[in-house]
């Protein structure tokens, strides 16, 4: 009898132990399965933060001016547009990790179309939010053909970088993209050259040029800006063109410190009051080189926008 007890006790007891280890299997098993689960989801996610990139040209031969689209979507899919030249487009997706991106074309075939108020350093930003999970956007350049042709082969090149926010500058060693804008010979133009704007020398002694080496400011009118009503007449030829110079004039200024004047000024007031903001501050932070000679000679101005500048200070030199 006490034998029989004893070996049900046992029996009662292995499955029991069965029953445990069951349930540790069972957990095991749920936990591996939920990893797994994990993994591909955060796999999918990672998917969707891939992005690719591509470059449409629009041409317009009659007035040697065109357009330049750049696209980033998760998707890699040629548009349907008869009109549109694929310049380039990405081979592999890339991760546009949430911040400020930079769209940066460089070339020397084109200029920004200024008839348009195109940015002259032909750069673009965009905000990627962390709480949008899309992260596509658009992009759009106006040009004018530098030298009233273009093509074949190799134009330009296009820079997607985002911005390190620890020291304010954008990281050009290894871009989002970097891709070489194509164009085949069957989209070549080369129309009539236009006549060039001669040098020409003024009264109070400066020579206003197109060309950098031939552009002389005279000392009369050499002016600092320290002159809130000088610096709101000079403001207007440049608005077009204070990111520019804003950049060239690092590193008293950075890309935190654009962003800020254009996102303070630029919805409420427009490019002239950013551009009054920028020589304000210069003026402030380096009062020793802001200066007209250094504004006019130092940034690569247009010729149109050099005219206007020497025409603002010699309306004030005479209202004084």
């Amino acid at each position: 009898m006490f034998g029989r007890l004893m070996c049900n006790r046992f029996v009662g007891m292995y499955l029991v132990c069965l029953a445990y280890d069951g349930c540790i299997s069972s957990r095991k098993r749920i936990k591996q399965c939920s990893i797994q689960y994990t993994k591909k989801i955060l796999k999918k996610k990672d998917r969707r933060k891939e992005y690719h990139c591509q470059v449409y040209l629009k041409l317009y031969p009659t007035t040697c001016k065109c357009t330049l689209d750049v696209i980033v979507n998760s998707t890699n899919e040629i548009i349907s547009d008869n009109q549109s030249i694929l310049l380039a487009r990405s081979r592999l997706g890339k991760v546009i990790k949430p911040g400020v991106v930079r769209v940066r074309l460089v070339s020397s075939l084109f200029t920004a179309d200024t008839d348009v108020h195109e940015d002259p350093s032909l750069t673009k930003l965009e905000i990627v939010k962390k709480e949008h999970s899309n992260h596509s956007f658009d992009k759009q350049f106006a040009l004018q053909l530098k030298n009233n042709q273009i093509g074949p082969g190799v134009i330009g090149k296009l820079f997607l970088e985002s911005l390190d926010p620890s020291n304010g500058s954008y990281n050009n060693e290894s871009p989002i993209y970097e891709l070489n804008l194509s164009l085949s010979s069957e989209y070549q133009i080369v129309p009539a050259s236009f006549p060039q704007k001669d040098a020409h020398t003024e009264t109070c002694g400066c020579i206003l040029s197109s060309d950098e080496s031939c552009l002389i400011i005279s000392d009369q009118c050499n002016l600092k800006l320290s002159d809130t009503k000088l610096i709101h007449r000079l403001a207007e030829p440049i608005r077009c063109q204070w990111k520019t110079i804003g950049r060239e004039l690092a590193p008293c200024f950075s890309e935190v410190d654009l962003l800020d004047i254009h996102e303070k000024y630029f919805l409420a007031d427009g490019n002239h009051e950013c551009a009054y903001q920028l020589l304000r501050e210069w003026y402030i932070r380096k009062p020793h080189q802001a200066d007209v000679r250094f504004l006019m000679t130092k940034f690569k101005l247009t010729f149109d926008a050099i005219v206007k500048i020497h025409d603002e200070i010699r309306k004030l030199l005479t209202c004084k």
